[in-house]
């Protein structure tokens, strides 16, 4: 089977998106060289028509191809240009998760403001049943920070039924400071769930500060699960006041597991 040129590198469905670009739209050899290198380093593509390769890029948002849109909204994201982010948000409910995973991705990019809407979309996309596109939300969200007034309904899907949702919700509260919002991380730390217990406490840890010494000793002595404690124990260490090192000197004399043991005792 022959091969494409190895300097080219393009997949088949990018062949395709090259072809009706150039048909639908005439564009000249600029563009064209700018679209071909777009899921690579835009920045070091030769000279183009930034405003026409926008206008391009997000008539492709509404291609029937998901590769194709995929690639757009990846490429606006790499120009950085603010005024797309309206129409990236449109594809974060796109049919196909590797669209709305590059648009969780461009939106991090892009770091627009944070709003009330834009976290409900946020809160939406870490629901999403496919692992990916949670992921790229849990970063995008440490790309843009929101102040913690406006989180009450990232915390609020901490209640989710399907712990993987939870799973997602409590790495998104480790990205930004939590620390409003740290009694009601404590107040339900009954989970079912070890990896959810394990990101509540890492969570608290990051932004209780001392205040949270005695709950992290607590869990460090009574959790059921030793990635559990072994968290506990590392997020006391990161304090390191007299209280602490007392709670994970007993630790480290106690604990029946070797790594929870281990840990406990790591000097700083």
């Amino acid at each position: 089977m022959n091969r494409l040129p190895n300097a080219i590198n393009l997949r088949l469905p990018t062949f395709h998106f090259l072809l009706r670009v150039t048909a639908a739209f005439c564009i000249g050899l600029p563009t064209i060289a700018s679209i071909t290198f777009l899921s690579g380093c835009l920045q070091d593509s030769p000279t183009y028509d930034k405003e026409r390769t926008i206008a391009l890029l997000q008539e492709l948002l509404h291609d029937r191809e998901p590769e194709v849109r995929r690639t757009a909204v990846e490429s606006l994201g790499k120009i950085g240009d603010q005024r797309v982010v309206a129409s990236i948000l449109l594809l974060v409910r796109d049919s196909d998760s590797i669209v709305r995973e590059a648009s969780m991705q461009s939106i991090g990019r892009l770091k627009p403001v944070a709003t009330e809407s834009l976290i409900r979309i946020f809160v939406q996309a870490l629901q999403d049943p496919v692992e990916s596109v949670r992921q790229a939300t849990v970063v995008a969200i440490g790309d843009i920070e929101p102040n913690a007034r406006l989180l009450e309904p990232l915390i609020q899907i901490r209640q989710s039924s399907d712990s993987a949702i939870r799973r997602s919700a409590i790495k998104a509260f480790l990205q930004v400071d939590v620390h409003p919002w740290i009694p009601v991380l404590v107040s339900t730390y009954e989970d079912t769930d070890p990896d959810v217990r394990q990101g509540i406490v890492a969570a608290v840890g990051e932004w209780g500060g001392e205040a949270v010494a005695p709950w992290l000793g607590k869990q460090l002595d009574q959790d059921p699960t030793p990635r559990v404690r072994i968290e506990a124990a590392y997020r006391l260490s990161m304090l390191n006041s007299p209280e602490t090192i007392s709670e994970r000197k007993r630790a480290a004399d106690k604990d029946s597991d070797p790594g929870v043991r281990r840990w406990a005792g790591k000097r700083d």
